[in-house]
């Protein structure tokens, strides 16, 4: 299963770097979610917050990979009529999808660079990183944390057919949710409470602890924490959802 996974995982790679659309996500999104982030913050005179602000649009760009390049994964699986054999394979299904999500992160993870780079070079957003080691560690646990959430969702794709759409409705409400779009002081406290729960929140406040100088080894055992739970919730949601999918027949596209 190991072999399964990080062979997929590495195929999983290959293939965005080599699709056009998911190219154009990679290299556009991260400089759009930062200029916007720079002037709707409007704070020329608080580095801090821009680079805060800098980091936020790179976790935004890693769930959106996630969530919307699992869901376009499986709906191709499904159109080219390799579901049922992937769901008929030896090899647990979680483990098929779960490189899906985590290849997703591990590209998105560009968005980093990408969004502190252009926030240098264009806006003199400071690049001084407190704790570097921190800070290499937060990334790869703020993939890992995004990826196994998509696990979780994409669960939901193997019923729902037109999976892409709602791989792109659910980018939303988590940024929501998380704080990455707007500041959860401005939302209600339940709000804030349902962000406790998914991993872009934690992932997002490991690296920005990471790199501002505060502790954020507590934040990244939080997304060593829920990147267990949501596996083990994944692969129950995907045993328990190909059961009724296989019931009713419903995986083959027509």
């Amino acid at each position: 299963m190991t072999r399964a996974f990080l062979s997929g995982m590495w195929l999983h790679v290959v293939q965005f770097s080599r699709n056009p659309f998911d190219l154009s996500g990679v290299f556009v999104w991260p400089i759009l979610y930062a200029s916007i982030a720079y002037y709707l913050l409007d704070a020329k005179n608080d580095p801090k917050l821009l680079l805060s602000a800098s980091l936020g649009a790179a976790v935004m760009l890693m769930w959106s990979l996630v969530v919307i390049g699992s869901s376009n994964a499986l709906e191709n699986q499904r159109w080219l009529g390799t579901l049922e054999l992937l769901v008929a394979a030896p090899v647990p299904f979680a483990v098929v999808i779960a490189p899906i999500c985590v290849a997703s992160g591990v590209v998105g993870g560009y968005g980093i660079a990408a969004t502190l780079l252009w926030g240098r070079l264009l806006y003199g957003v400071p690049l001084t990183i407190a704790h570097p080691f921190a800070f290499a560690v937060a990334v790869p646990a703020c993939m890992l944390a995004i990826g196994m959430l998509g696990l979780v969702m994409a669960s939901t794709f193997v019923l729902y057919r037109a999976a892409f759409s709602l791989g792109i409705a659910l980018q939303y409400p988590v940024w929501i949710a998380t704080g990455l779009l707007v500041p959860l002081s401005t939302l209600p406290a339940f709000v804030h409470q349902i962000g406790w729960f998914l991993g872009p929140y934690w992932g997002f406040r490991a690296i920005r602890a990471a790199t501002l100088g505060s502790a954020p080894w507590q934040y990244i055992g939080m997304c060593v924490v829920v990147s267990a739970g949501y596996l083990v919730v994944g692969a129950a949601c995907l045993r328990a959802f190909v059961h009724v999918a296989r019931a009713r027949g419903s995986l083959k596209l027509t």
